[in-house]
């Protein structure tokens, strides 16, 4: 069997670089930041809300043993009860399980979730 492998000089491409007669179109629509930037500003606000859970944890050892030991029984009502305590402006899904605790804070903006922010802290 023999292979004949044409010189670069005779390579004939598959197709022509003829002229598209149509104009491109952008297959994506135009750019609109904003429903990003009011998601941005609801961030901070959880952020917010999460720097006063965070700094409660950090600076109560009876509040952290109160959620630990609420969460050990598990007793998600009053795990709830002990966050929501702390006059956050947003709702809260808790979920925890022997090796930590997972704190998602939820943010809308014109009736959507745009943003969450999740804390995951070990015990």
């Amino acid at each position: 069997m023999t292979i004949y492998v044409l010189p670069p000089q005779y390579y004939i491409p598959a197709h022509f670089n003829l002229p598209n007669p149509l104009p491109r179109q952008n297959p994506y629509p135009n750019v609109d930041t904003t429903q990003f930037t009011e998601s941005a500003t609801e961030f901070q606000s959880l952020m917010k809300s999460a720097h006063k859970i965070i700094d409660r944890f950090a600076n109560s050892k009876e509040f952290a043993y109160q959620v630990m030991d609420a969460a050990q029984k598990s007793d998600h009502e009053t795990v709830k009860k002990l966050i929501e305590k702390e006059d956050l402006a947003h709702p809260v899904e808790i979920k925890f399980n022997p090796d930590g605790i997972d704190i998602t804070l939820i943010a809308k903006t014109k009736d959507i979730d745009c943003c969450k922010l999740v804390m995951a802290l070990h015990w």
